[in-house]
Formats: structure tokens, sequence, C-alpha cells
């Protein structure tokens, strides 16, 4: 899947958004004092899953690491 990167301000602060054809991944840092939490939504705006990761991230290459296995695996339960 290819997916587009974009920062998006919301009240809930700053976001990193990968849109994809078929899925939009929203990420935020620090969100609930989750360091990084993830939440995918369908292109109807169905809600398909969110995780967390429970530990500091340090530079921007881990983050979209850890973005990255997230919703590959919020993506890979719900095909199951």
């Amino acid at each position: 899947m290819e997916f587009t990167l974009e920062k998006h301000e919301e009240l809930s602060g700053e976001l990193a958004v990968w849109i994809g054809e078929s899925y939009t991944i929203r990420a935020t840092p620090y969100y609930d004092n989750v360091p990084v939490a993830v939440d995918i939504v369908d292109i109807n705006g169905q809600e398909i899953g969110t995780d967390g990761y429970y530990v500091a991230v340090d530079d921007y290459e881990s983050y979209c690491k850890v973005v990255k296995v997230l919703s590959e695996k919020i993506l890979r339960i719900d095909r199951m």
C-alpha cells in the first residue's frame, strides 16, 4: 500500500496523517499520555482499530517505524 504523509492540526494537537486509497492512519505523539497513539479509519470513516506504543520515541525515523508496525498489526487483525 502507498500512503501520502500530511501534518494536521486538530483539537488533540498535531497529527501525522498517512492517507491511502483504502485507509487513513492518524498518529500523534504523546496523546493522552501514550507516546505514540495510532488510529486507523477506512474510506467511509469507520474506525478499523487503535493501538499505542507506550515507550518514548526519540527521533522521527523511530516514530515512523513504530507507526508502521502498529498499523500493520491493526490491519492484520482487521483482515482476520
